[in-house]
């Protein structure tokens, strides 16, 4: 027999679940729920959430010519001229190719009137016959660097060219401008800034290293003397032991300092660096101080 209260269980959990699947939005409708947000947005003068609205419906139907329309409008009222052409030349091309008139129409006529607004760069290279560009981290086709269309305000100009150092600028530009960027590369050298400090470090530990054989014989030769001394010879074993307790331990203690501080100063060192050849340095030594405790007997 089957258990009615677990039948009446799973019957309610398949009409959960179809209820969830017949709820759930397919990427179409979301896109037109976000476009009829942004017209929402656009309507209470708030162009920014629109455009932020219509970004998101174009992903979602990316051959949407009245999106591709309205992205442009809210550009246009956000005075980012750049971006609002791109979308209205988007909408233009989109429209002539699906015979929609009236948004080819209302493209152009949008096209034309903000087209002497939009701001201008003219990127150039010195000392480089090519590069990689980026304006804002967006990548610029070389045919684009003599008319790069961006919107007014601070953009980040960079480039990078094999065999030389990052050349970047940050530029300020104004609405309708026209602004010659030139981006200057320099070559690139190795520099080692870290080399005087592990050359000071092969110094304090080939010292630190010396010192500790030094003591490792001196306390074998003192050792040996000690067991082949006359046990009633109390004044000699007694020197013996305190130049040991004493010369011996000390010395020990400044060997093994000297090679922690070796150590310290050689993996703390700074590693070669690729850098523009007129960037200047100057090394910088600051050797750690180090502290410890120790003790030794025979």
């Amino acid at each position: 027999m089957y258990d009615l209260s677990m039948v009446r269980l799973w019957g309610a959990s398949l009409l959960v679940c179809a209820l969830g699947v017949a709820s759930a939005e397919t990427p179409q409708q979301e896109a037109d729920r976000l476009f009829t947000e942004g017209r929402e947005a656009l309507s209470k003068n708030d162009p920014k959430r629109a455009c932020e609205l219509f970004e998101s419906a174009i992903k979602l139907d990316a051959s949407a010519t009245g999106t591709m329309l309205n992205l442009g409008l809210c550009y246009e009222q956000m005075g980012k001229y750049a971006s609002s052409i791109k979308w209205f030349r988007k909408a233009q091309s989109a429209a002539s190719e699906n015979k929609l008139t009236q948004y080819e129409d209302a493209a152009k006529t949008h096209t034309g009137a903000i087209s002497p607004k939009v701001s201008i760069l003219t990127i150039s290279l010195a000392n480089a016959a090519s590069a990689e560009v980026r304006v804002d981290g967006i990548p610029v086709e070389s045919v684009d660097y003599g008319r790069m269309e961006v919107d007014s305000g601070s953009h980040t100009v960079t480039g990078t060219a094999e065999g030389k150092a990052l050349a970047t600028q940050t530029i300020e530009i104004k609405e309708a401008e026209n602004k010659p960027v030139t981006l200057v590369f320099k070559n690139e050298v190795e520099i080692d800034r870290g080399k005087p400090r592990r050359k000071l470090a092969y110094i304090v530990g080939g010292s630190g290293g010396a010192i500790l054989i030094g003591v490792a014989a001196w306390g074998i030769a003192d050792k040996i003397a000690y067991d082949n001394a006359d046990k009633s010879d109390d004044k000699t074993r007694n020197r013996l032991q305190h130049r040991q307790h004493v010369y011996n331990t000390t010395l020990f203690g400044v060997g093994s300092a000297a090679v922690i501080a070796a150590g310290i100063l050689y993996f703390t060192a700074p590693g070669k660096e690729r850098v523009a050849e007129d960037t200047a340095f100057s090394p910088v030594i600051t050797p750690d101080q180090v502290g410890f405790a120790y003790g030794r007997s025979f």
